[in-house]
């Protein structure tokens, strides 16, 4: 994501397009070996590590993909009252 009025858009958008080449997201993830979500890297992923082609924490199958659950987007204001709770915790 890019900030609203951030001064190097450009820059930024072409820092996201760097790392959603898939032959550089393979890189990344061969380095991290982390969940890889970009079209075409875990083809790519061969040609770096083939054991890693089939691992299922870099790049989960369907089966495991329709257990996954994503959590609701909070409203601004359960946002905004949660950032006061934490300012209030840390002190701020």
């Amino acid at each position: 994501m890019v900030p609203i009025g951030a001064r190097h858009k450009a820059n930024a958008e072409k820092l996201m397009d760097f790392y959603y080449d898939p032959v550089v997201a393979a890189e990344v993830a061969a380095y991290v070996n982390y969940l890889c979500p970009v079209v075409g890297a875990q083809q790519e992923m061969a040609k770096i590590d083939p054991e890693l082609v089939e691992d299922p924490l870099i790049f989960p199958d369907q089966e495991f993909l329709a257990k996954a659950t994503t959590e609701r987007e909070l409203s601004v204001e359960e946002e905004t009252d949660l950032q006061n709770q934490f300012q209030a915790v840390i002190g701020v």
